[in-house]
């Protein structure tokens, strides 16, 4: 497979994820907001996950002027990111499903806001969180080069790190002793393994 197939391939793939989100996203704008965290802060990590994770990526895909900085995955290792990453496109179609007119781009609480403990939900408290962290790391298989790869991998920990706490509370504060039980029951990324 060559370089221009998979910068075709990684472009067709952010169109898609581009698709599913759009649809969601109508929905979004049309409930009303009762709590939102718009500060600085949040405003500059959604901004630089935007430069790292789609931006930088993209101008990658369509030009040839970061192929200097290329590191040379094996094809295997790239084609496996591209398998990841369709893998990860149905999680998030599934997971956006899921929650529905819950979802939010930013930390909002919203009118008539649920907590959702059903499908990817039932084990994991942001799969949405380990979805983005499924594509950062297909999308740096994928792209094989040092800054192109990385800086969505870079943006989004810094994104994630920062912004956890701060739902988490926002989820306890919302929901109470019900959150609180669903964190005892749940991982946060991934599920908890049961011991007996």
């Amino acid at each position: 497979m060559s370089e221009m197939a998979f910068k075709i391939t990684f472009a067709i793939l952010w169109f898609i994820y581009i698709l599913i989100r759009v649809q969601f996203d109508k929905k979004y704008k049309q409930v009303e907001k009762i709590k939102a965290v718009n500060s600085t802060t949040e405003r500059l990590l959604i901004f630089l996950l935007l430069v790292g994770l789609i931006l930088i990526p993209l101008f990658w895909s369509f030009t040839p002027f970061m192929d200097s900085f290329n590191i040379g995955l094996p094809i295997w290792l790239r084609l496996l990111g591209v398998a990841i990453s369709i893998l990860s496109l149905f999680y998030f179609w599934w997971i956006h499903k899921t929650l529905g007119a819950n979802w939010s781009p930013t930390l909002e609480i919203r009118k008539g806001h649920e907590l959702i403990k059903i499908g990817p939900y039932k084990r994991i408290r942001h799969p949405m969180y380990t979805q983005i962290w499924l594509w950062a790391i297909a999308q740096t298989l994928i792209i094989s080069n040092l800054i192109a790869g990385f800086s969505g991998i870079a943006t989004w920990a810094i994104l994630y790190f920062i912004r956890i706490p701060k739902e988490e509370k926002m989820m306890v504060e919302n929901f109470g002793n019900e959150y609180i039980k669903y964190m005892k029951q749940t991982g946060r990324l991934l599920p908890k393994i049961i011991r007996l």
